[in-house]
């Protein structure tokens, strides 16, 4: 068994243990995910069209097993806080469990693609779009189970092992994709398989660690206990819903730029998500370190902690992403044209530009949502982040008739993600304060009573 980081007794200490290994994942994989659109976007613009229109399916699936991981972080963290080891056992079982079920919904749906890509709206290049998407459906139980174990070893306070076999497997999967879309001429087949190929080591890799015994939490069926399943959906259906209905919400843009500027607008949006994937990506290890110390502090019942660990994560992150973000704006034009993204200059300026405003509301957001998820009380969240993607596509819908060539979009996602930040700080602030109240009124019975 590894050392884990010690939470409790200094959380802004465990948040930089935590993320550190985090930070370089992320950013690893934001350059992978560039590198893979790169190798699919010298194939042609039609491949690269079909990848960008199906890119909201495959987060779907990653949906799916990171909403589980969550849910089931959030109760192992909670249960490592109060020391109630076997607990834990079992909320792991049930994750595999959950995993295994949602696998077999999913590639029960393969048979709807073409419909699903049909409601899309997308009328080209539709049997590429199959041909890359198919697969990951019908494997889609490797990237579940990928994203459990990842969530699992984090609660524990091991980011460092995930850390480094994920950046292993990437690298594998950068090595594939060229093999296998060029040398072994498979197409844009090849880059699917890469994909699958690569999150399968990792996946045999994470069965053995826990197999092995070298993990805190035992992976063993003889600890299975039915009823905790539903305390892991509390924190995964909300989490599943509010990225689900982002998934949404792209297909739905997709749909929006398809009809205003055609197949350059996916490209363009394609694009954008993936370069803000790289801009943001040691956020995204803010975020999975907050929610980990959150549901220790909150097991703990360390309210002052958890209040000073959420205002400490929102200065790192907003302080690192604008600093990002400007220095991004400078270099657009470059970066925007490894990917033949090309006479759109006046729309990639308005992108990067938007982008130094809109990404530090995005970080409240996100930030406020993994400490929630930590103090288990998702459906808190759930309620805003509904509204954030509900308000986001009629604000949109309403902007389509007066702000052309894309720019609806764009306005519609900034002017949403600035009212709703505030509105999650206001609600953090809020409950934490709350909850500061009720133990001094707890201690001063207790004190009363001596």
């Amino acid at each position: 068994m590894v050392h884990n980081v010690d939470i409790l007794s200094n959380p802004k200490r465990a948040f930089w243990n935590l993320s550190s290994p985090l930070i370089l994942l992320s950013i690893f994989q934001a350059c992978y995910s560039l590198i893979d659109m790169f190798w699919v976007s010298q194939l042609s613009s039609e491949a690269f069209f079909a990848v960008g229109v199906t890119a909201p399916l495959f987060s779907l699936i990653i949906t799916f097993g990171d909403a589980v991981g969550i849910g089931t972080n959030s109760i192992i963290s909670r249960e490592l806080g109060k020391k109630e080891y076997e607990d834990t056992y079992n909320s792991i079982l049930h994750g595999i469990v959950a995993c295994t079920v949602l696998a077999a919904v999913i590639i029960s749906s393969t048979f709807f693609l073409k419909d699903i890509l049909a409601l899309l709206n997308v009328t080209e290049s539709v049997d590429l779009a199959m041909t890359y998407i198919t697969p990951i459906f019908m494997f889609s139980f490797m990237f579940l189970f990928s994203s459990l174990f990842v969530n699992t070893l984090q609660a524990e306070g091991n980011s460092r092992i995930p850390t480094r076999l994920l950046i292993l497997t990437n690298l594998l999967n950068l090595i594939l994709d060229p093999l296998l879309i060029f040398v072994f001429n498979w197409g844009i087949i090849g880059a699917s398989y890469a994909t699958i190929i690569s999150t399968s080591v990792a996946v045999i890799f994470f069965l053995y660690w826990y197999l092995s015994g070298r993990s805190e939490v035992v992976l063993n069926f003889k600890y299975f206990k039915p009823g905790i399943i539903y305390d892991i959906f509390v924190v995964a259906v909300p989490n599943f819903i509010m990225d689900g209905l982002w998934c949404v919400s792209m297909m739905y843009f997709n749909r929006i730029l398809i009809e205003q500027l055609g197949s350059i607008g996916v490209l363009l949006y394609a694009t954008s998500l993936n370069i803000e994937s790289f801009i943001v990506s040691p956020e995204i290890a803010f975020g999975k370190a907050a929610l980990t110390i959150s549901g220790h502090l909150y097991g703990a019942e360390d309210y002052d902690k958890l209040k000073e660990i959420y205002r400490y994560s929102l200065i790192v992150s907003i302080s690192l992403v604008i600093v990002t973000a400007i220095a991004f704006f400078f270099v657009r034009d470059y970066v925007f044209g490894l990917f033949s993204v090309t006479n759109v200059e006046t729309s990639v300026f308005y992108i990067a530009l938007v982008g130094i405003f809109l990404l530090p509301c995005e970080q409240v957001i996100v930030m406020s949502n993994k400490i929630l998820d930590g103090m288990g009380k998702s459906y808190h969240s759930l309620i805003l982040s509904n509204g954030t993607i509900i308000f986001e596509i009629i604000l949109t819908t309403l902007l389509a008739p007066i702000l052309t060539q894309g720019v609806c979009v764009l306005m519609g996602i900034f002017i949403t993600e600035l009212i709703f930040a505030v509105a999650y700080f206001i609600l953090i602030q809020d409950m934490l304060k709350g909850k500061n109240r009720l133990e001094e009124r707890i201690q001063s019975k207790k004190n009363n009573s001596i």
